[in-house]
């Protein structure tokens, strides 16, 4: 079986999970402080967080 490799640099890993987290906290927002629909994009952050700490 034929294995993936990791597609992304570490500054861009690095950045990836900076930005997931950021967007994330506008999620916790949502819940947590003002009921506004830009808070709830911050669901959103799950992406680039994922990508980050997977690498791919």
């Amino acid at each position: 079986m034929k294995r993936i490799r990791c597609v992304l640099s570490w500054r861009e890993r690095k950045r990836k999970i900076i930005l997931g987290l950021v967007l994330l906290s506008l999620s916790s927002l949502a819940f947590w402080g003002p009921k506004t629909p830009w808070a709830l994009l911050g669901l959103v952050g799950l992406l680039p967080l994922i990508s980050g700490i997977t690498g791919y």
